[in-house]
C-alpha cells in the first residue's frame, strides 16, 4: 500500500507521518546552538598530533558482505588481517562485487555477472543485457545479497531480481528514473533512492512498490549524494538536496529531518557529496559532507552531538573511540565522544600536488592500511604513527571486502585476495 507523506519543514528539522509531532522550545535551541560550531574555520589541511599511537582495538570478524563496498551494518570496525603476500589473484573485469554465503558476486559495467568461490574460482556466469543496452551507456549497477536472491538496480531504473544458484531472473521492474543510492534490505523489502531523491520502498519477492517519498531534488546531482543506512525500525538517508532523513519504518513516519549548512556560501559545491552513513550501536549517526563538517547526531531526536570542521566523502572506520578516516593525501582521527580531533596527519613524502587521492581505509593486525586510486598502497604503523611505508600493489584500486580474516581487493581488471 502507498503510504503518503506529509511535511512540513522548520529550519533545520521537520516532522511529518499521520500525526505531527512537536519539539519543545529547548530541544530546537540546544540544536540551533549546536549548529553553530560550523562556523569554525575548516581543519582539512592543520596538522594535528595529539595521540602517537592506535595500540589497543578490538576486532570484528567479518562473515558476511552483502552489500557492495560497505558490509550490511554499515560500520566497519577494525579486522584482524595483514597484508602481506597475496594468497592468490584472478583477472575479471568487475566494478561491484560482494560476499554471499562463501560465494563472491561480482558485475561489471557490461552486465556480466559472475560467482565465484573463495578461492576465486569461476562457477557461473551471465550477462542480464544485451549489447544493444549497454554499448550506448555507461551502466552503473548497486547490487545486494538476500535469501538467496541477488537485487540489482542501475541507472536504466530497472531492478532485478536474480537466482544466485542459477542466476535465473525471478521479476524485474522498471521505474523510470535512474537509481544512485546505496541498497538496503529490511524486513523484506529493498530501500533505495533514485536520481531525484526520491526513495523507494520494494518488496523483494516480487518487486512491488510498497510506498515512495519524494524529497527536495536539484538539477546538478552525483551518485555521492545518496546514501542510506537501517539500524532496528530507523532509515537514515541523504539526498542530493543537502539534506539529511530518518524515517521510522515501523510507525511510517519521519522522525526528523536536518538540512547541512555551510559557513561560507561563496565557496559552497555546486555537487553535495556526503560518506557513507554509519550508526554505531548507542544510536549515534556519523556522516560527513564536503559542504565541510563531520557530525554525529542523536538517531532518537536529531539533535547534533557535535560537528566539527574536517570532512571526507570517504567511508569511516570506528573503534571503541575513534573515527578514522582519509582524506587527498592524509589521515584523521576524531574521537566518538566529544568530537575532539586527535590526529590529521599528512601522508605524502612528495612536493607534487594531487599526486594522492586516498580512496579507502582498513585498520588490520598492525598498521592501518590506506589505499589511494592509482593502486598504492600507505601502512601506517599503530604503535607509531611516524612510521609509515609506501607500497605499489595493483594498478589501480575501486574497493575491497573484509570476508573471515582475508581481504579482497577489486582492481578493475582483477581480484587480489590476502
Amino acid at each position: 500500500m502507498k503510504i503518503i507523506f506529509y511535511v512540513f519543514f522548520l529550519f533545520l528539522i521537520a516532522c511529518g507521518g499521520k500525526k505531527e509531532e512537536l519539539v519543545d522550545l529547548k530541544s530546537f535551541t540546544n540544536q540551533g546552538e549546536k549548529i553553530v560550531l560550523v562556523q569554525k574555520k575548516n581543519l582539512n589541511f592543520t596538522n594535528i598530533k595529539i595521540i602517537s599511537n592506535l595500540k589497543r582495538t578490538k576486532y570484528h570478524s567479518y562473515k558476511d558482505w552483502s552489500q557492495s563496498h560497505q558490509n550490511k551494518k554499515n560500520l566497519i570496525y577494525p579486522a584482524k588481517i595483514s597484508i602481506n603476500k597475496k594468497n592468490k589473484s584472478v583477472s575479471k573485469n568487475i566494478d561491484k562485487f560482494i560476499v554471499y554465503k562463501n560465494k563472491i558476486i561480482t558485475i561489471n559495467n557490461k552486465s556480466k555477472i559472475n560467482i565465484l568461490d573463495t578461492n576465486l574460482k569461476n562457477l557461473i556466469s551471465k550477462k542480464i543485457y544485451k549489447r544493444k543496452i549497454y554499448k550506448n551507456y555507461n551502466i552503473d549497477f548497486k547490487i545486494i545479497a538476500f535469501k538467496n536472491r541477488l537485487l540489482i538496480a542501475d541507472n536504466l531504473g530497472n531492478i532485478h531480481a536474480l537466482n544466485i544458484a542459477n542466476l535465473d531472473i525471478i521479476w524485474k521492474k522498471n521505474f523510470g528514473v535512474p537509481f544512485k543510492s546505496n541498497l538496503k534490505v529490511h524486513n523484506n523489502n529493498l530501500y533505495l533512492i533514485n536520481s531525484n531523491s526520491k526513495i523507494y520502498s520494494i518488496n523483494t519477492d516480487n518487486g512491488k512498490l510498497n510506498w515512495s517519498f519524494e524529497t527536495a531534488s536539484r538539477d546538478l546531482k552525483d551518485n555521492k549524494s545518496y546514501q542510506i543506512a537501517i539500524i532496528n525500525d530507523d532509515l537514515v538517508f541523504t539526498n542530493d538536496n543537502a539534506e539529511i532523513y530518518c524515517l521510522d519504518l515501523k510507525k511510517n513516519n519521519i522522525k526528523w529531518s536536518l538540512i547541512f549548512q555551510t559557513s561560507n556560501f561563496e565557496n559552497k559545491p555546486l555537487l553535495f557529496k556526503s560518506s557513507p552513513i554509519s550508526i554505531d550501536k548507542n544510536g549515534y549517526i556519523f556522516v560527513s559532507t564536503n559542504y565541510g563538517y563531520t557530525y554525529a547526531i542523536d538517531i532518537k531526536t536529531g539533535l547534533i552531538k557535535w560537528s566539527q570542521p574536517i570532512y571526507s566523502t570517504n567511508r569511516f572506520v570506528i573503534t571503541e573511540k575513534y573515527l578514522i578516516n582519509s582524506w587527498k593525501d592524509r589521515v584523521f582521527m576524531i574521537n566518538k565522544s566529544n568530537g575532539k580531533i586527535v590526529l590529521n596527519k599528512n601522508l605524502s613524502k612528495t612536493q607534487k600536488k594531487n599526486e594522492i587521492i586516498f580512496k579507502d581505509l582498513i585498520v588490520g593486525d598492525n598498521w592501518i592500511y590506506i589505499f589511494d586510486s592509482k593502486g598504492f598502497k600507505i601502512s601506517l604503523d599503530k604503535k607509531n604513527f611516524n612510521t609509515y611505508l609506501r607500497s605499489k600493489i595493483a594498478s589501480n584500486y575501486e574497493n575491497s571486502i573484509i570476508y573471515n580474516n582475508n581481504l579482497y581487493i577489486n582492481t578493475k581488471n582483477s581480484i587480489l585476495k590476502y
